[in-house]
């Protein structure tokens, strides 16, 4: 029986709070999918589990695997060869069992938000020849210690910015062959930025640093500029920083950018000194403009990161958080962990909370903002300042809310 979200079944035929036992062979393993299915397990349910780590896991559920699940999990890393089944088998009530083979991971993506297939099997024997299959992973890999995932904690970061990097170059080539989108339909006559202000940051442009490209760099980085100076007596009543120049100014050095790649164009508002760093940007890239609200990973945005994230467990905070990003309007998307979703897809602030709670400073860049497209009106060279302003306010609601988590 195919099977596409494997969270259906898994609630809806209550497989999951009568087990005795559980398989899992998976690829990956994220913290929202384990609670998901660890929390309705009963108590007595033993869960065996092998993953491989070559689909990346959150170090935050190993740990919490090894340090507060040893008595129900036990869990192994298989490293002989790359690792990338996904098998679910439950041990049910009066002798039965029922397992799923399928493409999903053990993440929420896997089990009910992408497009995956699985196949449900009820058949004994078919049964008794997965365990088989299952045992003879599960009996070659390494048992989980603290000193593997020690170890894995220092690599994570990297790997995980790697992942984020190839699914947005992924993103932009799709955006920019297909949906139909074509330069020659975009009348550019009224536009502040034209045709050639998106080019320049292509990604055929990216690694060169020829004398004209740096010129024609020089003269989109004079736009945003003077695009400053038409905001920065706006941007002084927001009191986000202490001066009127912007904070930070992207450089014109390919060298200076990520994998050594120039796409992108910015100027940055907020308070370097602040421990927060929460910034206000303007982002040019080759097929859009952005106005963002971001705080950037590793030491600056720890802190604020952290309170949100215990900020969120409180249901009014929620609420609150869940209105002021809601009120952004459509249009407006939110960013965790290298995910984007718009914010008028959450049916309620628990769907909110669900998708923030992947969130570490430590690891990834959490944005929200609206992007808006070559010959967007909001662009128009008559409108775009009045489009910054309005974009700056509202970020500055949730700015503040964030801020109000530390205090």
């Amino acid at each position: 029986m195919l099977v596409k979200k494997l969270a259906a079944p898994l609630i809806n035929e209550k497989i999951l709070v009568q087990a005795e036992r559980a398989f899992i062979g998976t690829a990956a393993v994220s913290e929202p999918a384990f609670d998901f299915v660890i929390g309705r397990l009963p108590v007595k349910c033993k869960v065996e589990l092998v993953t491989g780590l070559d689909v990346l896991t959150s170090p935050a559920v190993l740990r919490r695997t090894w340090a507060h699940f040893s008595d129900r999990i036990e869990a192994r890393i298989y490293s002989r060869n790359t690792f990338h089944a996904n098998v679910y088998i439950f041990d049910l009530p009066f002798r039965k069992s029922v397992a799923f083979i399928g493409s999903g991971a053990f993440t929420l993506e896997g089990l009910k938000d992408q497009e995956e297939a699985f196949y449900k099997i009820t058949d004994a024997k078919e049964i008794e020849n997965l365990k088989s299959w299952f045992v003879g992973y599960f009996e070659f890999a390494e048992p989980l210690t603290e000193a593997i995932i020690d170890e894995y904690e220092r690599v994570y970061p990297m790997m995980k910015q790697r992942e984020i990097a190839n699914r947005r170059d992924k993103k932009q080539f799709m955006d920019l062959t297909t949906y139909g989108f074509q330069w020659e339909g975009i009348r550019f006559k009224l536009q502040y930025f034209k045709k050639d202000d998106f080019m320049v940051l292509s990604s055929a442009s990216a690694l060169h640093d020829t004398t004209e490209l740096r010129a024609q760099r020089e003269s989109v980085l004079s736009k945003l500029l003077q695009l400053h100076e038409s905001v920065k007596a706006h941007v002084a009543t927001l009191k986000i920083q202490d001066d009127d120049a912007p904070q930070a100014v992207s450089s014109l050095d390919p060298h200076q950018h990520s994998d050594q790649r120039l796409r992108t164009l910015w100027l940055c508002y907020g308070s370097g000194s602040s421990v927060e760093r929460l910034q206000l940007q303007l982002v040019l890239r080759q097929r859009d403009f952005g106005i963002w609200l971001v705080s950037e990973p590793l030491t600056p945005g720890v802190e604020v990161r952290r309170y949100l994230h215990d900020q969120l467990k409180d249901p009014l905070f929620r609420a609150n958080f869940f209105k002021q990003l809601v009120a952004l309007g459509a249009g407006h998307w939110i960013e965790v962990a290298g995910d984007v979703r718009h914010v008028d897809t959450f049916p309620n602030e628990d769907a909110l909370w669900e998708f923030t709670r992947g969130d570490d400073g430590r690891y990834f860049t959490f944005r929200v903002g609206k992007n808006f497209g070559p010959g967007d009106a909001d662009l128009s060279a008559e409108q775009i300042t009045v489009t910054i302003r309005k974009e700056f306010d509202g970020l500055m609601r949730i700015h503040r809310l964030m801020e109000d988590a530390m205090a």
